[in-house]
């Protein structure tokens, strides 16, 4: 099975341009208005879609991450803040957001709410989980209105698996050392005797700066012991997190990410995910989803660059254990069924055990102004990343 109008436009492109680049071929698939997997997936999340994230394994998730803001607002004496949640997939997270809120801070706090979504069958499941909660919301599918509609208050930037999905550009070692840019080539996609392969092209001028400037700021990373052959850059990323640190210094706030990640540009992390299992890569173009680890540390640059608080991003699990998420199951399974009480535990294991979920997510936070978020005590602005910590 395959999605053949998208493949006929990749084809097309190929046909004109010699190749497709990774981020093109990505951008295609997952994100074209008419053809793409999220224009017409719509069992994307779920058992029954092609990932389970977080939220819909456990209402604890969407609990925690509320009151861990709850907490921060009545630090900073908000009242009034402008909610942002970027790809809010079901609208599970938020749903339960809102069912805290209403029951234990709505007297304190107003809330304008805004989804950045892109798919229509997705908008419509949103608006369904969250109307019992009378409450306006703003759908945008992209930054270009999100501004316009904002009021004067705090930004609340929440995204949980966003920045995994979004489209990159891959760069691969083809000779000599590491720290050369000369030595790099941009992979692109391509299309012979009727398969698509990987091939790679030389580097544009910007492009060589691009790596040039990447390979000093990660020069502590090339050991003999550890092989390094590709590099991952997001665009998309880039211009959607400095679109934030923008609104952030202009209306304050904060925001927090919580994404599967790494701490550096390095590695060949791209896959295809296909109903909840890794696929190769050109098996389902079109109907499957893509997904990278998300580089953090590219995150802290551009924070740095904005005069942004930015903390560490810290594992899930250590997120999630600092919040009480173990007492808040032993509190839920009081009143469960012995099979109830099971499956609650193994969603809690899901999310923080170091064989799931627990380490390969990170959680990352910046703010506007040094507020000392729970389980965020150092700051950039206090201690200067030092690239020879990457892990």
């Amino acid at each position: 099975m395959q999605n053949h109008k998208i493949i006929k436009k990749i084809k097309k492109k190929i046909a004109l341009e010699g190749y497709i680049s990774i981020y093109d071929f990505l951008d295609l698939s997952l994100y074209d208005k008419k053809d793409g997997f999220y224009s017409l997936n719509k069992e994307i999340l779920g058992a029954k879609g092609h990932f389970v994230t977080g939220p819909e394994i456990s209402q604890i998730f969407g609990e925690l991450v509320t009151i861990w803001l709850i907490d921060f607002l009545k630090k900073t004496n908000y009242k009034k803040i402008n909610l942002i949640e970027l790809g809010p997939g079901n609208g599970t997270l938020m749903a339960d957001m809102l069912r805290v809120f209403k029951k234990i801070y709505s007297a304190q706090l107003k809330i304008n709410l805004h989804f950045l979504e892109s798919s229509e069958h997705l908008q419509i499941r949103q608006k369904k989980v969250i109307d019992n909660y009378n409450i306006k919301v703003f759908w945008h599918k992209n930054f270009d209105n999100l501004e316009k509609k904002l009021t004067k208050a705090p930004c609340i930037f929440i995204a949980n698996e966003f920045f995994d999905c979004l489209p990159i550009n891959q760069y691969i070692l083809t000779d000599g050392k590491e720290w050369e840019p000369k030595n790099w080539k941009k992979l692109c996609v391509k299309f012979n005797e009727n398969q698509f392969y990987f091939d790679n092209l030389p580097l544009g001028n910007n492009e060589k700066n691009l790596i040039e400037e990447m390979l000093i700021n990660h020069r502590a990373n090339f050991s003999k012991e550890k092989k390094i052959k590709f590099l991952e850059i997001s665009p998309m990323t880039n211009r959607i997190i400095s679109s934030i640190s923008k609104l952030l210094n202009k209306f304050n706030g904060l925001t927090l990410l919580l994404d599967y990640g790494k701490n550096n540009p390095f590695g060949n992390t791209l896959q295809a995910i296909y109903q909840n299992r890794k696929i190769s890569f050109f098996e389902k173009i079109g109907l499957s989803d893509y997904t990278s680890l998300v580089d953090f540390s590219n995150i802290y640059n551009i924070a740095k660059i904005h005069d942004l608080v930015a903390y560490p991003p810290i594992s899930q699990r250590d997120f999630f254990l600092q919040l009480g998420i173990l007492q808040r199951a032993e509190l839920l399974s009081k009143n469960c069924s012995k099979l109830e009480r099971r499956n609650l535990l193994s969603s809690v294991d899901r999310l923080i055990s170091k064989k799931h979920m627990g380490e390969i997510f990170r959680v990352f936070c910046m703010t506007k102004e040094n507020s000392q978020p729970i389980g965020f005590t150092k700051s950039i602005k206090e201690n200067i990343y030092d690239n020879s910590s990457i892990s």
